[in-house]
């Protein structure tokens, strides 16, 4: 298994809310794309769903396809995830059969943690080709 550590940008983020029936919690479907420069380069675009309440807190689910170059192999795949504001941070794994192109036969677990000074992504995986 080999492992990537690095800081990632949020580059794009539209929301809209798909229940108003109560003042809180919101429940809401957010469009997020996400830039990445460094062992991994490319970007992600992932479809969540997430609930908020008043006091700012926040549980989520999200599926991303990434378009990624790894070890110099591009193609994609495929990662759910989801987690809890409380903990900062969410865990998933990647789509078993959603690689494509060179990346075809990656597999994995991924990690996000954030808080108010930067934003990690934690991927181990394996190629398998």
């Amino acid at each position: 298994m080999k492992n990537i550590t690095m800081q990632f940008v949020v580059s794009g983020w539209e929301a809209e809310n798909y229940d108003d029936s109560t003042e809180s919690p919101t429940l809401s479907e957010v469009t997020v794309k996400k830039t990445f420069d460094g062992e991994m380069k490319g970007y992600s675009v992932g479809k969540l769903l997430m609930c908020t309440s008043l006091e700012d807190s926040a549980g989520y689910t999200i599926m991303d396809r990434f378009f990624v170059e790894i070890e110099g192999k591009k193609g994609s795949f495929v990662a759910i995830h989801g987690g809890m504001t409380d903990t900062l941070k969410a865990q998933g794994k990647i789509v078993p059969g959603s690689g494509t192109d060179e990346l075809e036969h990656i597999s994995g677990t991924i990690e996000f943690k954030s808080d108010e000074n930067s934003k990690t992504i934690i991927l181990d995986y394996e190629l398998n080709n």
